[in-house]
């Protein structure tokens, strides 16, 4: 912990938003620049997104950051890559922190990595161990030299065009993933088998090896996330209107999810940092 306590401030700034160029916008979905000054402190709160990502911290100073997923600790370093979580990841940010986040489309890391994204859901990995540990550094190091945000998601555009040379195939787990978005997550897995041509056992596997996630439990977080955009893009639903449209069954189902992933009752969600969890959820 760093010395002094720090201010407490009660909402977490909101990341500077960054696009990828055109030709890195199949893999990555966009990236997070957030920036917090010495001396405060605030919390972290995100549901699952049903992404992966990076998280980079670029400072040299003694801010912390302090993640947890139910109640062990997500990471506890400052360069780590993230997979698919089924639980909410919550903490706080303490002192001085630049942390730049890569947020990936839901095969993106897949895509350019190869990785067994099974081998990183509800965890994440060292960036050292996770790329080789002289890419990490040289990642790592061009990073941290530079001060200025656009000059930082250019080095990062550099190190993924140089990566997505070695793009692995997923042509046809693309087709299942983008029925799932056109479907907002409601529809159950024997949809997909036989709309995407699948044997359950297969897509089950390949899914998972992709993705990190069962089709089943990613379809619950998808259609979770497009009811909470639905709710940022009409504030005045009503519970039961938001209930039908986002595909729950009543009011009770869909209440249900809202406690799973954001551990408060529908009513008590004005508790939560709406602001931030749209910005995550908008991704």
């Amino acid at each position: 912990m760093i010395s002094n306590f720090p201010t407490k401030h009660p909402y977490m700034t909101e990341p500077t938003i960054f696009l990828p160029p055109p030709e890195l916008r199949e893999v990555i979905a966009s990236y997070g620049i957030l920036e917090i000054p010495g001396g405060r402190s605030e919390p972290y709160f995100s549901p699952p997104l049903a992404m992966s990502g990076f998280i980079i911290n670029t400072t040299n100073s003694t801010g912390q950051i302090v993640s947890k997923l139910r109640e062990d600790y997500f990471f506890s370093t400052n360069e780590v890559a993230t997979g698919q979580v089924t639980y909410p990841v919550y903490g706080e940010l303490i002192g001085h922190i630049k942390s730049i986040m890569v947020f990936f489309q839901p095969l993106g890391m897949y895509q350019l990595f190869g990785n067994d994204m099974a081998a990183l859901t509800n965890t994440s990995q060292s960036l050292y161990e996770f790329l080789e540990a002289n890419r990490a550094e040289a990642l790592i190091s061009s990073l941290k030299q530079s001060d200025r945000n656009e000059d930082q998601i250019q080095i990062l555009n550099s190190f993924f065009k140089d990566q997505i040379t070695r793009k692995f195939p997923v042509r046809k787990m693309k087709d299942v993933v983008e029925y799932i978005h056109i479907n907002k997550g409601d529809i159950s897995v024997a949809d997909i088998e036989n709309e995407c041509h699948y044997q359950r056992k297969t897509l089950e596997r390949h899914f998972t090896k992709m993705l990190g996630l069962s089709p089943k439990v990613y379809c619950q977080i998808y259609r979770f996330k497009c009811l909470i955009n639905q709710l940022q893009q009409n504030p005045g639903i009503t519970w039961t209107e938001l209930a039908d449209q986002a595909g729950y069954y009543d009011q009770a189902h869909m209440s249900r999810y809202i406690k799973k992933y954001l551990k408060v009752s529908p009513n008590s969600m004005v508790l939560l940092d709406m602001n931030f969890i749209y910005y995550l959820l908008s991704r």
